[in-house]
């Protein structure tokens, strides 16, 4: 019984939420206080045509009635885990009623909201805004090109305060650059020439369902057979980025199949991989009910390295289940200006990393040799991270709230960021593994995500916490889990990661990348961080050292430029060569150059190039090579 138990008391219809009491202080609660629906539909029009200048140009008829009224802006957007509505770059708010214009005020507490009064005998507003989509990465994200384009709708609509996003109705249009085609999980019902013309639907369906729209576009089958299709719709900057590999293709379709077995019953009732493949482009990686946002490289779809990020679209489509179908209760508000809390992230954002490592190996995303250097490089990090004996796993959930202003960190991992992902898969391949040996083999992770994901109709949204994941994990197989995961959610003693331990395998060091390391290095980069404790571009800039590490006690710091190794100008070569050379007392000897100043820095170290792998543990199981195996 204990498998149904939450879902009956979670199925969300369009009354106000019950939970409301349950978190965060007045504010919050007062923003959980909610009508159910909006009277009338709200008509949207966005133009996305003017490429040069990268100008959306945004149009609203919001029914109203006379009184005091807020429009907001979103603020908290799903999947940010921040309050970061890009409110800064929209401009020119000019509101109107029966063809007159009104004034607003923005409320001096609440940068998102706009207030005004609806004069009598005004029964419907007109909006308009300019959505000023960046120019340059500096800006932002930079998502409109020459040639492609993610609409993201949150950025570009205003909505009446007080309700529940479910209940109100939006009827969007879409005007895209002439000959442009588009992938969305919206439906369109009709084109008239450049403009889309989209089935009305509810603000939280609106906001969950972008837009990738592109002048070379196309659609690939990933599960066309199915009464839930799973379609990849790819835009590129040039017509060579849409072609594809049948391994590579051959990949994403197993990718699906895979997460069947994992999962069980989709949750959607179609699915679209929006995938962008550019240099141009900024990356992305967001996850939607019946969609994904995901950017890549150029030569994705051809199998061109590097292939670090191709767990990017097994982690966004992992999450159809965990945190869109199924969501931690603390995350859940019914509309974008609502604080979201962050307490579930090691699970929302956690499990679903695991799954995106075990699917990328399973599916052929990653080869077996990148999936175990991966892990490596995983445990290593974890191993040696100083930070992780002052800030526990579990703090690190609050990351993207803190992390307010989007700037790199000087000393990361020190200061830990946002680790609630990738230290999270240890701790999920360490349930995981123990969940084999508990029971003998009979049960695994997948039977609790399979158990957990199960019933309930497509569309419905299902919360959770952490006391229902103990529960689901006990009836699969007793083991205190509480206890077991708690401890490792709020370990502050810097212990080892044992996760790998548990599935067999161990971390040693040798003199020879791995095949991460390697891909990383392909374009300049010297990663010496488990030598030295530092990561050198092409030019001499340190991008990243490590606290308490032997180049952090020669006085190196993140962004100082070398300039010179033992006396000869700087290359990553002479670098590592140094390194190699110093098992033998060789001094390391530095030109640096920090602003204007210039000093010569000597680092003591004489343990050689050191880079991770994996081995098996002698008398232990391989249960790392079950978990990573195809079970298709």
């Amino acid at each position: 019984m204990y498998a149904h138990r939450w879902w009956l008391a979670m199925v969300l219809g369009l009354a106000p939420l019950a939970c409301a009491h349950a978190h965060g202080g007045d504010a919050r609660q007062a923003a959980m206080q909610v009508q159910a629906s909006y009277p009338g539909v709200i008509e949207l029009e966005v133009d996305a045509s003017d490429l040069q200048r990268r100008i959306q140009r945004v149009r609203q008829r919001i029914p109203v009635s006379p009184g005091p009224l807020t429009l907001w802006y979103p603020q908290w957007i799903p999947g940010n885990h921040a309050p970061t509505g890009p409110i800064n770059q929209m401009a020119g708010l000019v509101i109107r009623g029966n063809g007159q214009p009104l004034p607003w005020r923005r409320d001096p507490g609440d940068m998102y909201a706009f207030r005004l009064q609806v004069p009598a005998g005004v029964d419907a507003l007109d909006v308009e805004f300019q959505y000023l989509s960046p120019t340059a990465a500096d800006q932002g994200r930079v998502a409109m090109t020459p040639n492609l384009l993610d609409l993201q709708w949150h950025r570009v609509v205003l909505y009446p305060a007080g309700y529940d996003a479910r209940g109100i109705q939006v009827k969007p249009t879409l005007r895209l650059p002439e000959g442009w085609r588009s992938g969305t999980a919206l439906d369109v019902v009709r084109r008239d020439g450049a403009v889309e013309h989209y089935a009305p639907v509810s603000l939280m369906t609106l906001i969950d369902s972008p837009v990738f729209a592109g002048r070379w576009f196309r659609r690939f089958a990933l599960d066309d057979k199915s009464a839930q299709p799973v379609w990849l719709d790819v835009v590129a900057e040039n017509p060579q980025g849409l072609q594809a590999e049948p391994k590579v293709l051959d990949a994403h379709r197993a990718l699906v199949h895979e997460a069947d077995k994992v999962f069980g019953a989709r949750p959607y009732t179609r699915y679209d991989f929006l995938l962008a493949v550019s240099d141009v482009f900024s990356g992305i990686g967001l996850e939607h009910a019946q969609s994904s946002e995901n950017g890549m490289h150029d030569g994705y779809l051809r199998g061109e390295r590097p292939y670090t990020d191709n767990d990017l679209l097994p982690h966004e489509y992992a999450h159809a289940w965990i945190g869109k179908a199924w969501r931690p209760r603390p995350t859940w508000v019914p509309h974008y200006n609502a604080p979201m809390h962050n307490d579930e992230l090691w699970m929302y954002e956690g499990q679903t990393q695991y799954w995106a490592v075990v699917l990328a190996a399973r599916s052929g995303l990653w080869a077996p040799d990148y999936a175990m250097a991966m892990l490596a490089q995983l445990q290593a990090n974890y191993a040696t991270q100083p930070g992780r004996q002052w800030r526990d796993l579990h703090d690190t959930v609050h990351q993207g709230i803190l992390d307010f202003n989007s700037k790199p960190q000087a000393w990361a991992d020190w200061q830990r960021a946002f680790e609630f992902y990738n230290e999270s898969t240890l701790l999920w391949l360490g349930v995981d593994a123990r969940l084999r040996t508990l029971s003998r083999g009979k049960v695994a992770l997948d039977d609790f995500a399979r158990r957990f994901h199960q019933g309930g109709a497509q569309g419905e949204i299902r919360l959770y916490d952490r006391s229902d994941v103990m529960q689901a994990l006990e009836a699969v197989q007793p083991g205190a889990w509480d206890a077991f995961i708690g401890q490792r959610l709020e370990a502050r003693d810097g212990s080892v990661p044992d996760g790998l331990e548990a599935a067999g395998w161990e971390l040693y060091y040798s003199q020879t990348p791995n095949p991460v390391i390697a891909d990383g290095e392909a374009g300049g980069l010297v990663d010496l961080q488990y030598s030295l404790g530092l990561k050198a571009g092409s030019d001499g800039v340190l991008q990243w050292v490590g606290w308490d590490s032997p180049a952090f006690k020669a006085g190196l710091a993140k962004d100082v430029t070398v300039l010179a190794v033992n006396g000869l100008a700087y290359t990553g070569g002479r670098l590592k060569q140094a390194v190699a050379d110093a098992s033998d007392g060789t001094p390391i000897e530095l030109i640096v150059r920090q602003a204007d100043s210039f000093r010569s820095v000597r680092i003591d170290y004489r343990d050689g190039l050191r880079y991770p792998h994996l081995r098996r543990i002698p008398g232990r199981a391989d249960l790392l090579g079950r978990i990573l195996a195809p079970r298709r």
